[in-house]
């Protein structure tokens, strides 16, 4: 299903994740969406090619120019990945203390990798602010997923009616939120379809996507869970077609990863670990709940966090 005419071997590997169901006996029913199969091991490969697409077909990305990418994760190597394939040279900005597996990603694909200090997001060396400063220098363009509206717009167009044509029944769509996207795109299209399915965010305890759905005074953003949660609400999330906003700690986020490989043999990501305590919990409480939780990567990404090593 996938909606972009791509005749590249790699690229054309992007999407078409399976949905698997849960190998427990629950109350109701729960599918894990693998967006770990894609290329680079995380939904973000869909986001890394559909925004260059998108912006090549609108004119904003010509053949040939630099194009650049802030990410404190997966879409690292989403973009390089999707750059290296399309004839582009890219460059990286992305925190310090991003994982070296995530990063290796960059430096395989051939791009640039630009690491900054860990500071505020209005500091002028911020990786975002760092990003917008390389494309004004070099004549590059910034994709900018962050305030980009192809973000969750590719999902809308992608991921949505690929997850909707694998489901016969639909109560429930569980999905962690960094930019929140992928779940906006996704709740978007499917309530669109189905307005009655919920669309839940899964946020980390200490951030700031919920205290904004919510309009509740904002907590001091900290989190070790890497892609889970925000400082703040982004213009990527689409709070229209989001029904609820759940918040995790760390601790069970791990926890429920590091559960899901030891009891089910799912290897799955840590953000994906906090989604799945929510979808677990309302597959098997409610009998006609028929859930997908959006499993946005691999735990092989997570070893060192997962204690694995």
């Amino acid at each position: 299903m996938n909606p972009y005419n791509i005749d590249d071997p790699v690229l054309s590997l992007i999407g078409q994740t399976s949905l698997v169901e849960h190998p427990k006996n629950l109350l109701g029913d729960l599918h894990l969406k693998l967006e770990k199969e894609n290329p680079t091991g995380s939904m973000k490969d869909r986001i890394g090619l559909g925004m260059i697409l998108e912006m090549r077909e609108s004119g904003e990305i010509s053949d040939g120019d630099l194009v650049i990418e802030a990410s404190s994760g997966n879409t690292a190597g989403a973009v390089a990945l999707a750059a290296n394939r399309l004839g582009h040279d890219s460059i990286i900005t992305t925190p310090e203390k991003t994982s070296p597996q995530k990063m290796g990603f960059v430096k395989a694909f051939g791009s640039e990798l630009v690491t900054c200090p860990d500071v505020n997001s209005d500091h002028k060396d911020h990786y975002r602010a760092k990003a917008q400063q390389i494309a004004d220098k070099r004549g590059g363009i910034f994709l900018n997923q962050y305030h980009n509206q192809l973000n969750p717009k590719v999902h809308e167009k992608w991921t949505g009616p690929e997850l909707w044509n694998q489901t016969n029944k639909l109560t429930h769509i569980v999905c962690p939120m960094g930019t929140g996207g992928t779940l906006s795109g996704i709740g978007k299209y499917i309530k669109n379809q189905d307005p009655s399915v919920n669309i839940i965010g899964v946020d980390a305890k200490k951030s700031n996507i919920s205290t904004s759905f919510y309009d509740k005074e904002p907590v001091k953003y900290d989190t070790k869970i890497e892609g889970l949660g925000k400082g703040g609400e982004t213009p990527t999330m689409w709070f229209d077609y989001i029904d609820e906003i759940i918040s995790v700690k760390d601790e069970e986020a791990i926890q429920w990863a590091k559960k899901a490989a030891r009891e089910d043999g799912l290897l799955i990501g840590t953000s994906a670990g906090a989604a799945f305590k929510i979808a677990y919990n309302i597959a098997n409480e409610n009998e006609n709940a028929s859930v997908v939780s959006i499993v946005c990567d691999g735990g092989e990404q997570y070893f060192d966090t997962l204690n694995y090593m």
